[in-house]
């Protein structure tokens, strides 16, 4: 029998607002944010071809293309799409304690905005259902108390496979839509376990795939199986996340990676359409963990990624293969050529999918979305010159953005074989023979690509060397059994570059930089403070008494330092380790873009793309 099943719907809070002192250097860049996110209110879909040139009389067989879908940042509140989120809690009494579970939980009930629904299926025997707040101070504190409830799992308990089929029960019986609106929402599944195994998997695999939420796994400790956590999220959509043993504290912070992006959607039901004219083929389609799906098979004409759900600030990447022809003797510019700038249109790129807009608003300040998929398209085109205009300026050097996406999924083809042979032969006895064997693999990878020009694989280097590293460590914490560190880094890893979206490695602090937002990282900063239980709300006549973040959603009043003294004494300064080193840089280029395009904007300036072409930024 599926246990403790509660549902939480969360309504309007009524709180005084408070008003805290910030530096004059913040406010300036949130204007700046403000001011992005005012002209970004869409997506953006930006093509980049690995070359901008092709020589007429000459084809080519692999021509790839960079394919980059960027969602609006930080969405406000009436134009972000509610959820529908259910946690399966499948946890005993072992090393990692229920109690640290809990406060997790907690957490999410805390972070769910007002018009969102939660739903949590336990582990124990005991089953009740929840429903009906008059206000949501108290629906939250009700709920609290009722996560301080839940009992461990029982002797007899089904485990985590029939806790997801009831939390899938559960959400199918939701409402779709808004009842005041058509707004449609999103559904999630959460499921932190300490003990799934092989039959969970094979329970979640029997499940019928039409309308199957995203279900993201967070794997506890050390006795639960990995692969069959990956299996889950991978089937769903979803992710794989694991926390180590020693670190239970980290349980909140790894659902607050996660739940940074649950609780900003912007967009559902998203798709990427890539269309090619006659005469050019497409290939294949590199996507990571997203289903393709070509559109006519026989002509290769065009074809489609199943994004599904998009989070404000995400980025997804895509390399497109083309098969482009040398054009004929006989061609004119006027032909197949662009009005005789010797160009030809490669590709059409179209983002489809409900999200929703300033326009869209009703009355009553909500943003339903639009009852018909709204699309967004980028048409690409590249040079053919003739022989007479190949008078050495033709440019023969990469897009660097292009071949370091190349990389980035020719890696994760590499490190899925790799798992696909090795880890599943993994034993105590072999753990130093299989790091070996991925390091020459990763040294080999390297050198087949020593001459791309433009190619950095610094931080690529930094994440193989860590799962070396981890294998290579001796039995007492690289273990070698089902739910060994080195099996779950890779695994959550792949979960990582597969879908695009950063995963808990170990802990909420290693997670892989190429998909950290703004967003997860202001999460983690007050996923911190629910678990060192630091106060808040101390400066700014703001009594800590009235604001604690048992009871309400807040951070820090001012953002910590970036740099402190170095403590050598001397004038040197390090980075901050409150931050997470592996991640700060990331979000600090961000951030720097985010005011530069903000700039370029309010001085109605031209942005010159050497790969595809001009592009004039609306006043």
């Amino acid at each position: 029998m599926v246990t403790n099943i509660r549902l939480f719907h969360a309504k309007k809070m009524h709180t005084t607002s408070r008003v805290l002192p910030v530096p004059m250097t913040w406010l300036v860049f949130t204007l700046l944010l403000s001011s992005v996110a005012a002209a970004a209110e869409t997506v953006k879909v930006i093509t980049t071809p690995v070359f901008a040139q092709i020589p007429r009389f000459q084809s080519s067989k692999d021509f790839q293309v960079l394919v980059r879908v960027e969602a609006p940042p930080a969405a406000q509140q009436q134009r972000r799409v509610p959820i529908d989120l259910a946690v399966v809690l499948d946890v005993g009494t072992g090393p990692v304690r229920l109690d640290a579970v809990k406060k997790a939980v907690k957490f999410i009930i805390r972070q769910i905005h007002d018009d969102d629904r939660v739903a949590v299926v336990g582990p124990s025997s005991n089953s009740r259902l929840v429903t009906g707040f008059l206000s949501t101070r108290d629906a939250r504190r009700d709920a609290e108390n009722s996560v301080d409830e839940l009992e461990p799992r029982g002797e007899f308990t089904s485990g985590a496979g029939a806790g997801l089929e009831e939390a899938i029960k559960i959400l199918r019986e939701l409402p779709a839509t808004e009842s005041r609106s058509s707004r449609a929402r999103a559904r999630f599944i959460i499921l932190v376990t300490d003990a799934a195994t092989t039959e969970a998997s094979n329970r979640f695999s029997k499940l019928p795939r039409e309308d199957l939420p995203p279900v993201h796994t967070l794997g506890l400790g050390a006795a639960y199986d990995p692969r069959a956590l990956l299996y889950i999220a991978s089937e769903s959509q979803g992710t794989y996340s694991f926390v180590d043993d020693d670190d239970t504290d980290g349980i909140t912070g790894a659902i607050a990676v996660c739940l940074s992006g649950l609780k900003d959607v912007v967009a559902v039901g998203t798709r990427v359409r890539v269309e090619a004219p006659l005469g050019i083929t497409i290939e294949r389609i590199d996507s990571g963990g997203y289903m393709t799906s070509p559109v006519t098979r026989d002509e290769k004409a065009s074809g489609e990624v199943a994004v599904g759900v998009l989070y404000a600030g995400e980025v997804k990447s895509f390399i497109v293969h083309l098969s482009v022809p040398a054009l004929p003797s006989t061609t004119t510019a006027m032909t197949s050529l662009d009005g005789g700038c010797d160009k030809q249109q490669l590709l059409t790129t179209s983002f489809i999918g409900h999200y929703t807009t300033s326009d869209e608003e009703d009355a009553a300040g909500a943003a339903p979305a639009s009852p018909s998929p709204t699309v967004t398209q980028a048409i690409l085109y590249v040079q053919r010159p003739p022989p007479e205009a190949m008078d050495g300026t033709l440019q023969r050097v990469p897009v660097p953005v292009v071949m370091n996406h190349i990389a980035r999924f020719d890696l994760l083809e590499m490190v899925t074989t790799f798992v696909n042979k090795e880890i599943g032969r993994l034993t105590s006895s072999n753990t130093v023979e299989v790091a070996a064997k991925l390091r020459i693999q990763w040294e080999q990878f390297v050198q087949a690509r020593q001459f791309w020009s433009g190619l950095d694989l610094g931080v690529l280097d930094v994440e193989v060397n860590r799962m070396v590293s981890i294998l290579e460590e001796p039995a007492g914490r690289g273990r070698t059994r089902s739910g060994s560190s080195s099996t779950a880094y890779m695994l959550s890893w792949l979960s990582s570059y597969q879908m695009q979206r950063p995963t808990a490695m170990g802990s909420p602090g290693s997670v892989a930089a190429a998909f950290v937002t703004v967003n997860m990282q202001l999460m983690l900063q007050q996923a911190t403070i629910v678990t060192t239980g630091a106060p808040l709300c101390v400066d700014g006549g703001c009594p800590a008494c009235e604001c604690r973040c048992e009871e309400e959603r807040c951070v820090q009043p001012l953002p910590p330092p970036v740099l402190v003294p170095s403590g050598r004494g001397d004038d040197t300064f390090r980075v901050n380790p409150v931050y997470p080193q592996d991640v700060l840089f990331n979000a600090i280029n961000q951030a720097m873009k985010h005011m530069y395009l903000a700039l370029v904007q309010a001085s109605n300036l031209t942005r010159c793309d050497a790969a595809a072409g001009l592009e004039v930024l609306p006043a």
